[in-house]
């Protein structure tokens, strides 16, 4: 017969016990460079799963395994299911990180984790090696002090979430029982603060386009034919700039609930990396990036500076980012604005376009019990009230699993805060709001249990 569910009080003091550890556990898990957007760190993302097997393990999961789908990286699985009449929990993150960027701008080695000023330092501390651990070590406490859980409980550890899941959905279709669960909880999204949690209800989706233009045989001198002879790279940054232009149709005008809501929130709490004297395109850049749709230029092929030769360029090429919301569909959206760069080029010019898509939004209803009992779990882990948020990002997984799983509410918490640095250089982990999301994680154990 299993025991009661163990008292708080004790399992917090636990959580407090066993903090050092655990964060020596995370610093040998940061450790292992698990690029998965790099084939030579294949090696190290498997070995990351290995490790976050053997802490599943250590912690009293049970039916560890790491697991594969052909051609892809491993995702690890684990359960507790004693619970019986209980809900059960499917908790989600990943073991993969993103490449370390430009090296020499590092503090310190991307891949040696180091604390300084209360914050733990190093590719993937919060992004999200931090992220998922929070939630294994508040299940260790628990069943640590008690023997059991107040709710049954799986992990799904992917290794394949900065490359997009391109890999997930064979994924579920060849392992769905072990991805099932009344409350689906996602470890992989900010605080709206250092110190003020959040609970993110929304996702913009990202379809990406690229278009490339070509107008002349070969380069040309500039000097023969400058003025009279198109240049590949001016007309095409005269497509993009004609992309101001677009409006979408299909995307859904914001709730007036949604946009008092938001506009309620301090815009302090938005930190962009803008150089002094530079500033936002909008006064309400929670609302821009939360609610509504945007088009941006994520790359751009043309001759490099060091290379330059005094020529005009006789090819060039872009990569288009358009951040989709409600309820717009990924791939006409990317048709639209391949139509709106083929309509903008001058007659003549070839212009080839590719609609690459990319992961849709999502939105939870922010309304819902399930949203009330990760917000109050939140709020009593960290102190302080935990607000709402929606996120200009996306996360590949959330969608597949909310179609998925239909009636089970998805949950998204994280540990990130704004100067966390995740996806930049010198990420890192406030170690404060840390302790905060593992206390977090033993309430939410307690709220969804009712």
């Amino acid at each position: 017969m299993l025991a009661a569910a163990p008292h708080l009080d004790a399992v917090l003091d636990r959580v407090d016990a066993k903090l050092e550890p655990f964060e020596r556990v995370l610093c040998d898990l940061i450790r292992i460079p698990s690029v998965s957007a790099n084939p030579e760190h294949a090696r190290d993302v498997r070995r990351s799963a290995n490790a976050f097997a053997d802490v599943l393990s250590d912690a009293g999961m049970e039916n560890v395994d790491v697991l594969d789908v052909p051609e892809a990286h491993p995702i690890v699985c684990g359960d507790w299911l004693h619970r019986d009449g209980a809900p059960s929990m499917l908790i989600y993150g990943h073991h993969d990180v993103q490449p370390v960027g430009r090296e020499e701008k590092w503090l310190s080695p991307p891949f040696e984790p180091a604390i300084r000023d209360g914050r733990l330092y190093g590719r993937g501390s919060a992004d999200d090696k931090g992220g998922i651990l929070a939630q294994i070590a508040a299940i260790a406490a628990l069943l640590e002090t008690a023997g059991t859980l107040p709710c049954n409980v799986r992990f799904l550890i992917e290794g394949e979430e900065e490359i997009g899941s391109v890999n997930l959905a064979r994924f579920l279709d060849a392992y769905r029982d072990r991805a099932r669960g009344d409350f689906v909880v996602l470890c992989d999204t900010p605080n709206f603060a250092t110190g003020v949690p959040a609970l993110t209800y929304r996702l913009r989706g990202n379809c990406l386009v690229d278009v490339s233009v070509r107008c002349l045989e070969r380069p040309m001198h500039s000097g023969r034919g400058g003025g009279a002879v198109p240049d590949a790279l001016q007309i095409l940054c005269a497509m993009i700039a004609a992309l101001r232009d677009v409006r979408f149709a299909a995307a859904a005008p914001p709730d007036p609930r949604e946009l008092e809501s938001v506009r309620a929130l301090p815009t302090n709490a938005f930190h962009p990396a803008l150089l002094p004297g530079v500033e936002l395109l909008t006064n309400s850049p929670l609302e821009q990036t939360w609610l509504h749709p945007s088009i941006t230029v994520t790359a751009l092929d043309a001759t490099p500076v060091a290379q330059a030769a005094n020529q005009i360029s006789d090819s060039a090429r872009a990569r288009i980012s358009i951040r989709t919301v409600p309820d717009m569909d990924t791939h006409r959206t990317g048709e639209q604005v391949a139509q709106a760069l083929r309509d903008a080029a001058p007659r003549g010019v070839i212009v080839e376009t590719n609609v690459l898509g990319g992961p849709t939004w999502w939105k939870g209803d922010p309304a819902s019990r399930a949203t009330a009992s990760a917000l109050r779990a939140m709020s009593r882990g960290y102190g302080r009230q935990a607000v709402l948020i929606g996120s200009g990002g996306s996360i590949g997984f959330v969608r597949p699993m909310a179609d998925a799983l239909p009636n089970a509410p998805c949950l998204l918490m994280g540990v990130e805060d704004p100067p966390c640095n995740a996806h930049s250089e010198n990420e890192s982990l406030h170690l404060g709001d840390w302790r905060s999301a593992i206390r977090a994680a033993v309430f939410l154990q307690d709220e969804l249990s009712r």
